[in-house]
């Protein structure tokens, strides 16, 4: 499914549940929907209006997506993402240019054909250790970071479909029709937890930094950003 069509069936979702109106209301996190369900019985919900939905006189469409797996719900951020992009390259085995290949052609059409993914992806599993879950923290500084996100190793398919509904948040607040970046942002910031298991010339530090910010960081002059030309 295209990430219009997400971001169209994400929206009835919203106008079902009165989203802009709880929001204006300070209703928070009032509705959770269940949006997807992975083949091991793990499913994945949105959770909102959510803290930053109210914003002056507009209407931010934040929410924030939860994971249940295991019988346990945790909430999942870009930086949780990360974290297990990062820890199943460095840590698990995984071919850093397959992925790379794979989030590319996610960002641009949003399909996942998990039967070939699942081949073209082979790793160890493995869960992110004490010490990367440290130094995760250590770089988030005073910001909360939820570590109960990266207490498991997401499955191939829990975290591609983790990704799709997270990225989604950014094309419907910052649309690219408009010029703005979208899902080019958090994109970039993962696939730079691709790059720099391959590179030295960065570091996870700075890919959490990045993260972070609120204003749109600037391409490192040493990797190939190319790929956002071709999500639109």
């Amino acid at each position: 499914m295209s990430f219009q069509d997400l971001q169209n069936q994400l929206q009835e979702i919203f106008r079902q549940n009165n989203f802009t109106q709880n929001a204006r209301n300070r209703n928070l996190h009032v509705s959770r929907v269940e949006i997807d369900t992975c083949r091991d019985g793990t499913t994945i919900s949105i959770s909102f209006p959510g803290y930053k939905a109210v914003q002056g006189n507009g209407t931010t469409y934040d929410y924030r997506v939860d994971i249940n797996k295991n019988n346990t719900t945790v909430a999942l951020s870009h930086t949780n993402i990360i974290t297990d992009i990062f820890n199943k390259i460095t840590y698990g085995g995984m071919s850093a240019t397959n992925l790379r290949d794979v989030l590319i052609n996610l960002a641009i059409d949003g399909n996942i054909n998990l039967q070939n993914i699942e081949v073209f992806l082979q790793y160890n599993p493995i869960v992110p250790s004490e010490q990367l879950i440290t130094r995760v923290k250590k770089a988030h500084g005073e910001k909360t970071y939820n570590s109960d996100g990266n207490s498991f190793d997401l499955t191939l398919e829990e975290l591609l479909k983790s990704i799709k509904w997270i990225v989604l948040q950014e094309d419907i607040n910052y649309p690219i029709s408009q010029n703005k970046q979208g899902r080019k942002m958090p994109f970039s910031r993962y696939l730079e937890s691709i790059f720099i298991t391959q590179d030295n010339s960065h570091n996870l530090e700075e890919v959490i930094s990045r993260t972070l910010e609120h204003s749109i960081p600037k391409d490192w002059v040493e990797m190939d950003y190319s790929f956002k030309k071709s999500i639109k």
